[in-house]
């Protein structure tokens, strides 16, 4: 009778996560300096309520606030996750996001109003997701035929967006009153969940699972789909794909394509929850989709990953609003969340660093061994 050799324990399918709670850790220590530096009186309070998420002041109603804020950036940072992996480094997560929050917003407007549901929310989603993956096309476009570098490209779309959406603004949605984009209907609003009754929130409804759908989506793509072998391997070496006959074109124009799409997907669902939340008329990036790629480094590029990052940078923000009650302004709290994002970039260093770390370590022991027999 064969006896199964005893599987040992390897950390290094586990550096991805050590990385990013590396970060978490030198994040949220930077932060309590931070605190205690500018009012060591109330340091520690504003502190500790960051990291309860504020639940010990809100109770449960925090929850639907959560979900809320994980929504639109778990969609960015699953959009994210998958265009890093195929090595398109999409940054124009923020005009995209725009794109498709304004056409959901018109779309719902003019033209499903009046359609029983569930089309009345599901035109505008679908139209959102539609937008942010065309406005994704052309820098995709000039990546793929003209070798135009992408991270460029994209940055460039941002700026292009945000005075466009203006003018469009202007010419449709455009609430002079409030300075802002008019009420979406509330029939083209998502349906909300049974949580409301539970969270005392209306911010609850299915926006999150819909997200959450969607990284599992892009996550069974990517590991279990011929196109997400093509799309990682041209992330991984584009020209030792193109010798094995892997259209590195194609890959990148589908990889960006979905990537705009999702982050029209959040957008959408950000623009159409029962938050009240409306496109400003001034100029400025849509947050969300810079901290998608945060949730994409925290995430290590996996979706699946992306909905505990998504959740714990909601976690931190929920907690956050509630430090203004300890006498800290409000840009503290903008700090605070940008130095633990900053942190959560460097994950993927951190990565490397590890792996480099425990390679050496094995290397050494080799050595070591040899002598030993020789």
């Amino acid at each position: 009778m064969s006896v199964k050799p005893k599987k040992s324990f390897d950390i290094n399918k586990y550096t991805g996560l050590l990385a990013s709670l590396i970060a978490i850790v030198c994040g949220l220590l930077i932060a309590f300096i931070i605190l205690m530096l500018t009012n060591p009186a109330k340091g520690l309070d504003a502190f500790m309520t960051i990291i309860t998420g504020g639940l010990g002041m809100g109770g449960f109603k925090n929850i639907g606030t959560l979900l809320f804020f994980a929504t639109p950036i778990l969609c960015t940072g699953v959009a994210m996750c998958l265009a890093f992996q195929a090595g398109v480094f999409n940054i124009g997560g923020p005009g995209q996001f725009s794109i498709g929050a304004f056409v959901a917003i018109v779309t719902s407007l003019y033209f499903s109003k009046d359609l029983p549901a569930p089309l009345s929310w599901m035109i505008p989603v679908l139209a959102a997701m539609v937008a942010g993956a065309l406005w994704a096309l052309i820098p995709g476009i000039l990546r793929a035929y003209f070798n135009v570098n992408i991270v460029i490209s994209t940055v460039m779309f941002n700026y292009i967006e945000m005075y466009y959406i203006l003018h469009w603004i202007s010419l449709t949605c455009y609430d002079a009153l409030k300075g802002q984009t008019r009420p979406v209907p509330a029939n083209c609003k998502l349906p909300q969940l049974f949580m409301p009754a539970l969270t005392q929130n209306k911010a609850s409804d299915i926006g999150i699972l819909i997200a959450i759908i969607a990284a599992i989506i892009v996550w069974v793509i990517l590991e279990k789909t011929k196109l997400g072998y093509e799309l990682k391997a041209c992330g991984k070496n584009p020209d030792a794909t193109r010798y094995a006959g892997i259209k590195s074109k194609r890959t990148i124009l589908i990889s960006i394509l979905i990537s705009g799409a999702l982050c029209g997907l959040g957008g959408a669902l950000y623009h159409l929850s029962w938050s009240g939340v409306y496109i400003t008329f001034k100029l400025g990036s849509a947050p969300e989709g810079f901290t998608g790629i945060a949730v994409a480094c925290l995430a290590n590029n996996n979706p699946l990953g992306a909905i505990f990052g998504a959740s714990f940078l909601a976690y931190l923000t929920v907690g956050g609003n509630y430090m203004q009650i300890f006498g800290f302004q409000k840009e503290i709290v903008s700090i605070i969340t940008s130095i633990i994002i900053y942190f959560s970039a460097f994950s993927l260093f951190m990565r490397h660093g590890i792996e480099r770390l425990l390679l050496k370590g094995k290397t050494k022991d080799a050595n070591e061994l040899e002598e030993e027999n020789t």
